[in-house]
């Protein structure tokens, strides 16, 4: 038993068990991570399949991320991360007609976007004067926890509340809240939305830039984590499914895995999500509103043309099945002959029964109907993921479900991008609850 013992037990190889572990590998502690797959990276990680570098579902990152980008650091990899000076959405709908949401650099936050609203072109000046009912809304909720009337409202009540209309909500809002949500405004609760938007605007305009990796997600951060946590005596063992937890009064001991091994540890950290932590063998005081949490699915593909389609970072599409559109051609700085793009469609409850074969076509559909050039480009490569299980469905009342990263119980906490961070479900609010659950230990 000797050598499955440890200080910590973390549990998940995504973005919060490893900032998690390498927090407390820092401190030094003896950390032991374990994760069920393979690889390390959870649910956001890339692979490499027939010439084409694939993420899981693509991330867009944003320079509020501050957690996110100090884990980086620490393990080395933050200069893999792009973050653009410029606040600027293009977005395009069917025949090619555009749009630009383009946030003045000069401009403080949150007067940026303010500007930047202002300035689009297919919304009407009378439907923007619905803006300062939304300012103010907004600033209303600045700090503190989201008042629990707003948060069994949904996005689209609360927008239609503030007097937006059904036009101005179709151009900006939805795509920004299924962009950060991972769920349909008429699904995702406004709370997650309002905790996003606060965390963007209200603390400088530098929160407010966005940012991509320069390359696949694994690399940025799976390799360099484990190295930091190994070279300080920690250790990661892959292809380790939890089955329960050893409980002695009171106080969890350590995990069981499937394989009947067990690991004794002085406190436990999970980040596993809500519906697979619910599966184990839990203590009765673990027991709680939080298993009725659900998730939300991301459908994505990549794929290869054989010339240039968009010279755009990334596309915001609109009045599609398809919601974004990302140019990895230009983003991971390579020399190909045509294109690599990806292409995402988030809360994808209907299309994640879909075949590969039929997201690829309602992919390209909806991208020949908005980029002249794609109707003209022959797809060389494409690789369709399906996820499942991506993120916490932000659906109204969850936010009262979500544990406190850090709580649980004696020996065990609680942490993953679904605990009460304050953010909605992002890779943000991973690091934020890997950070808290370590420094409460």
């Amino acid at each position: 038993m000797g050598s499955n013992r440890c200080d910590v037990l973390v549990l998940g190889g995504g973005f919060a068990g490893l900032t998690c572990a390498v927090a407390l590998a820092g401190k030094g502690r003896k950390v032991l991570l374990l994760d069920k797959k393979p690889r390390l990276g959870g649910r956001a990680y890339s692979l490499s399949e027939g010439g084409l570098d694939v993420d899981n579902g693509q991330h867009l990152f944003m320079g509020c991320y501050r957690a996110t980008r100090q884990f980086l650091k620490t393990i080395g990899t933050e200069d893999k991360l792009d973050i653009y000076h410029d606040v600027v959405v293009d977005y395009v709908e069917a025949g090619g007609k555009r749009d630009r949401l383009a946030c003045p650099s000069w401009l403080p936050a949150p007067l940026h976007l303010a500007a930047g609203l202002l300035g689009l072109k297919g919304v009407s000046w009378r439907e923007k004067s619905a803006l300062l009912a939304f300012d103010l809304s907004l600033k209303s909720m600045k700090f503190g926890p989201i008042p629990t009337a707003v948060e069994r409202l949904t996005v689209r009540q609360w927008l239609t509340s503030l007097g937006l209309s059904p036009n101005f909500q179709t151009r900006f809002f939805d795509p920004a809240a299924i962009g950060i949500l991972n769920e349909k405004p008429e699904v995702a609760s406004a709370a997650g939305f309002i905790q996003a938007l606060r965390a963007m605007f209200f603390a400088g305009r530098a929160a407010s830039r966005f940012a991509l990796a320069k390359t696949g997600l694994s690399e940025l951060y799976t390799d360099a984590a484990r190295a930091y946590i190994e070279a300080r005596g920690g250790r990661v063992i892959s292809n380790a499914k939890a089955a329960g937890f050893i409980e002695e009064g009171g106080r969890v001991r350590g995990i069981r895995t499937e394989m009947d091994s067990r690991f004794e540890a002085g406190h436990v950290v999970s980040t596993l999500p809500p519906w697979d932590l619910k599966k184990l063998d839990l203590p009765a005081a673990l027991r709680g509103s939080w298993e009725s949490l659900s998730p939300a699915p991301i459908v994505g593909a990549t794929i290869k043309v054989d010339r240039p389609v968009m010279t755009e970072r990334f596309l915001g599409l609109l009045g599609t099945e398809t919601h974004w559109i990302f140019n990895k051609t230009l983003i991971h700085g390579k020399k190909e002959e045509g294109q690599t793009v990806a292409v995402v469609i988030s809360g994808a409850h209907e299309q994640i029964g879909y075949s590969p074969e039929k997201i690829m076509s309602v992919a390209t559909r909806d991208l020949s109907a908005c980029l002249p050039e794609f109707a003209k480009a022959r797809v060389l490569a494409s690789k369709v993921v399906k996820e499942p299980f991506a993120t916490l469905s932000p659906t109204p009342g969850s936010e009262a479900k979500r544990p406190e990263p850090g709580s649980g119980m004696p020996g065990f906490s609680f942490a993953g991008d679904w605990t009460r961070t304050g953010f909605p479900a992002t890779i943000e609010s991973a690091c934020v609850s890997g950070q808290i659950a370590a420094k409460n230990l």
